[in-house]
């Protein structure tokens, strides 16, 4: 297609609703597309700058490897939507629905996705700068492994039974999320703020939690197994029946911490602070409490 051809949205609407589908490799600039239908429309390699899509429903779109740049989607509906290595610059998707979307490799920049809607999407090995916001965003069943969201802020978010597997979340605010029997494993949350999170059944297992913030949370029936606390802040933590084996929780302060019937075998609690801890039914076979 000739992408001089279209010069305004009627144009590209009317084409659209002849039934022509495919606008690959088109580049559109300053255009107003709000509440359109746009069913499975092939934009793939496009570059979009400053389009208004609020509102529209781009279900089952092609947009692998398209260039967005000051986009508005928000309250749009991009359900199964393709967006494989996809760059989206300052776009935004609060309130959108992405729920089923395929976001492989996908880079957000400066992007706002508060409160989208990412249930059940893959977004393996995708990139988040630290300015995007994910606040309040469902993430329920989203596969995010090897992915990198380095002091993203997701408060509020739920992750509910998310695969976060080998992720980078450094210095990422994930406070108050759900994260109810996500799979964390590998992952790098070193500086990571998980104050008052539901952690509950969720997989850490090898994760780096050096020097997180895990006040007040949940980590119920939780597995961080070779899991590393060094210097992390478990104060009012709720880690019963937890799985610490080979934990390394040198030097950690645990006053007060509810650790009961944890599993604790080889664990490291050199130095720990373990005053008023509840140890009851707690399994510390072969573990090093040397100073405690």
């Amino acid at each position: 297609m000739n992408v001089h051809e279209i010069v305004s949205a009627d144009q590209l609407l009317t084409r659209y609703n002849r039934g022509e589908r495919n606008f690959q490799d088109i580049h559109l600039h300053k255009l107003s597309l709000k509440k359109t239908d746009l069913y499975r429309i092939n934009l793939s390699s496009a570059c979009l700058s400053q389009i208004n899509l609020s509102h529209s429903r781009l279900i089952g779109a092609n947009l692998n490897e398209i260039t967005l740049e000051k986009v508005n989607l928000s309250k749009s509906l991009l359900i199964e939507a393709t967006l494989n290595h996809a760059k989206l610059i300052k776009v935004k998707l609060n309130h959108a629905d992405l729920s089923g979307a395929r976001l492989t490799g996908i880079t957000f920049s400066h992007s706002n996705l508060s409160q989208a809607n990412l249930a059940n999407a893959s977004l393996m090995g995708s990139n988040f700068t630290s300015k995007t916001q994910l606040k309040k965003t469902s993430l329920i069943g989203a596969t995010l492994t090897r992915s990198k969201l380095k002091n993203i802020n997701c408060w509020g978010a739920n992750c509910t039974r998310a695969m976060i597997n080998e992720a980078d979340l450094q210095g990422a605010n994930l406070s108050e999320s759900c994260l109810i029997y996500a799979y964390i494993c590998k992952s790098n949350l070193n500086q990571a703020n998980l104050a008052y999170a539901d952690l509950s059944g969720s997989n850490l297992q090898q994760a780096n939690l050096t020097g997180a913030n895990l006040t007040g949370a949940n980590l119920t029936g939780a597995n961080l197994t070779g899991a590393n606390l060094t210097g992390a802040n478990l104060t009012g933590a709720n880690l019963k029946n937890v799985n610490l084996k080979q934990a390394n929780l040198g030097e950690l302060v645990l006053h007060e911490v509810d650790l009961q019937s944890a599993d604790l075998t080889q664990a490291n609690l050199r130095g720990a602070n373990l005053s008023r801890a509840n140890l009851a039914g707690a399994n510390l076979s072969a573990a090093d409490l040397t100073d405690a």
